[in-house]
């Protein structure tokens, strides 16, 4: 029997997720729920559960902050998130964190099951984006030099997070607003941001601006 606890701020979300699953049929139990980390320190018994589930967007906290309590306050216990949030990054980012397996929310049941069985048997699933085998190199990976960004680099995503336009940003470092365009491009593509305001936030919520 795997036994679930769930940490997810949607009722119908840890509804759905202990309908989906027959203990007797599946042998998938939900024994536990919490709606945030703190809630899920506070009543969360460790001889009750084997795997976390939990959403990568709880409000008013961060996912890594998020992974990291839970890690201290319960070593040993393999944490999956289950999230809507389909970013690459956000894989990378759980991965060197220590997550166990990353999965969508649209994942169907046998996904989900064969995704719990293989973290249950200490395999690490993402999506297809990290197997076990390619996992310590990727982990080393991201201590490389193309994954650090420049002082100058980290200066404009800063400018950009204090609300300056690229104009603004272009006139206070005296180049042209297409220089700053084509060096911001490229630390979206390495950061796998969509814009300029999804890359601040990624950016703030690795500390690196």
């Amino acid at each position: 029997m795997i036994r679930i606890f769930s940490i997810e701020d949607h009722p119908i979300i840890i509804t759905g997720i202990r309908n989906l699953f027959r203990p007797s049929r599946d042998e998938i139990e939900v024994t536990g729920s919490a709606n945030s980390v703190d809630e899920a320190i506070e009543k969360a018994d460790i001889t009750s559960f084997d795997i976390f589930m939990v959403d990568l967007w709880i409000p008013n906290s961060n996912p890594l902050h998020n992974v990291k309590r839970l890690r201290e306050n319960f070593p040993g216990k393999p944490i999956v998130i289950f999230t809507s949030e389909d970013s690459s990054m956000w894989q990378r980012k759980m991965f060197e964190a220590g997550v166990m397996a990353y999965m969508l929310k649209n994942a169907d049941k046998n996904e989900i099951k064969n995704t719990l069985e293989k973290v249950s048997a200490g395999r690490t699933v993402f999506s297809g984006f990290i197997d076990p085998v390619n996992g310590a190199r990727f982990r080393t990976n991201l201590s490389e030099p193309q994954y650090i960004l420049t002082n100058n680099q980290k200066e404009l995503v800063t400018m950009l997070a204090q609300g300056l336009n690229q104009q603004q940003i272009a006139d206070k470092k005296g180049v042209s607003v297409s220089t700053i365009e084509k060096t911001l491009y490229h630390v979206r593509i390495r950061c796998n941001a969509r814009n300029n305001a999804e890359l601040v936030r990624i950016l703030v919520e690795r500390n690196e601006v």
